[in-house]
This record gives structure tokens, sequence and C-alpha cells, in this order.
């Protein structure tokens, strides 16, 4: 039977690995924010800073790499490939490489089944062809051969969600700094409490990289003739066009409830 003592010396155990996990936590967030490709990175849907810097420390210089798909294959990302005298057979991936970023891209690649952007209707084909933990996988190259490309160009993601790629950003500064931005006045809010709605603007995408010191998105006029091609085909100018527009979105407040009027 273990001894009040005893517990008491393992709570004070667990106290201590808690607070150096919490030290070391805020040692690679301020690494993070004092880093301007972790914040690039960050505009990847699903990447998070600490799959940022796994990413940073996988690839190093981007010039090591061809191109985004070698960039894949390094992280084992790719299907391995068998050759016999009667030809070539695909299998697994070949799991190469460092663990610990594949699994963080495959954690967020997971995530990208409901993205309205190019990722998400890639993984939304897939799906209809492969089970899902296939395709998870599959998906997961094509956040590789992306970030490898906002590395080597210095540029963020053309398709990411304003609205919760800001809200990751905003938390990495708010971490690092304490610094929050101010969301509207207090008798702005409270008056839009009485009518039981609450609206917020959400800006631009071009806005939200401003603000939080990512580089600027290229022109569309500049873009790869291959990228082009890309946006026609999957027929995305609607949503490119709504990403790159401050919108205003309403929500209804929870109605009160007056005991009185329930006759209680």
């Amino acid at each position: 039977m273990v001894s009040v003592a005893g517990i008491d010396s393992e709570l004070r155990l667990l106290d201590s690995i808690q607070h150096e996990i919490r030290e070391m936590e805020q040692t690679l967030i301020q690494a993070a924010w004092q880093e301007d490709r972790v914040r690039l990175l960050m505009t990847l849907s699903g990447i998070h800073f600490y799959g940022a810097q796994s990413l940073i420390a996988a690839m190093g210089d981007p010039r090591r790499f061809q191109d985004g798909d070698h960039f894949a294959s390094y992280l084992g990302l790719v299907p391995s490939t068998r050759a016999s005298a009667n030809g070539y057979y695909h299998g697994p991936t070949t799991k190469q490489g460092r663990s610990h970023t594949r699994w963080m891209l495959i954690q967020a690649a997971r995530h990208l089944a409901g993205h309205p952007g190019p990722l998400g209707q890639f993984f939304r084909r897939l799906l209809k062809k492969k089970n899902r933990n296939i395709a998870v996988v599959a998906v997961a190259r094509k956040p590789a051969a992306i970030a490898y490309h906002i590395l080597k160009n210095n540029e963020p993601h053309r398709y990411a969600l304003p609205d919760s790629t800001g809200e990751e950003l905003a938390r990495l500064r708010s971490q690092a700094t304490g610094q929050r931005r101010k969301t509207g006045s207090s008798k702005e809010a409270a008056g839009k409490r009485r009518v039981g709605t609450r609206s917020r603007t959400v800006p631009s995408l071009a806005t939200v990289y401003q603000r939080e010191g990512v580089p600027g998105l290229r022109a569309p006029e500049s873009l790869p003739a291959g990228e082009k091609r890309m946006i026609e085909e999957r027929k995305l100018r609607p949503f490119i066009k709504s990403i790159n527009t401050a919108q205003r979105r309403e929500q209804k407040s929870p109605q009160r409830t007056n005991a009185n009027a329930s006759g209680n």
C-alpha cells in the first residue's frame, strides 16, 4: 500500500516535470517567434509552430533538394518501388528520413478533407478511390512539397484560410510577447449583445499576413502557368476571391431565458 508521504513525493516530482515542460515549451515558442520561416510555414493548413520548426530542421537549406518532390522523398512520403522482369511495382511509402516530421505532416493532412482550397479538393478526390488512411499519407506529400517552395521562394501559402491562419499566427504572437490585438469597443459589443447578434470582420488573407509580419502574396498575373491552369480546371476563382476579400460574419447570440416569463 502506497503511503501518503509516497504520494506527496510523486506529486512533487510530477509538478517539477510539468514545470520543466512548460519552460521548454516557452523556449520553443520564443525561438519560433524569432524565426521568420516559422511564420511562413504556419500559413500551411494544419502546420503549427512546432511542425514548422520540425520542417525547417529536416530541410535545412532548401537548395539541398532539386525540388519539392525530392524533399517529400527525403521524408519517406513517396511509394516504394520494386522492379522485376515483368515491370515495376509500387508499394507502401518508404518511411525513410525523419519520422517525427513525417508524422506531423500526416497529422496535418488528416484535417484537410473539409478545406475548400486545392489541398482539400485533392484529398476529396483521393477518398473516392482510396481508403482514408492511404489518402491521408498521399495528401501529406503535398504539404511537404509546398513547404519546400515556401522556404525556397520566401512566399506564404496562397490558399490559406484567413480566419484560422490569423488565429494561429496571433496565438504565437500572444504566447511569445503577451501582445493581443483589440477586437472592438466594449460599448459596441454590448449593443450587439442586446439585439441578440454578434458580428465580426474576417480580414483578407493579405491583411492577415501584413498584420503578422508575413511576406506579401504574389500578384495573380505573375503565377506560374501550371498554377493558373490548375485554378481554372478546378474552378477555384470564387474561393480565391473569398479569401482575398474582407468578409463580415454575423452569429446569433444565445437567447437569455426569463424565469418570470415561464412562471417559475
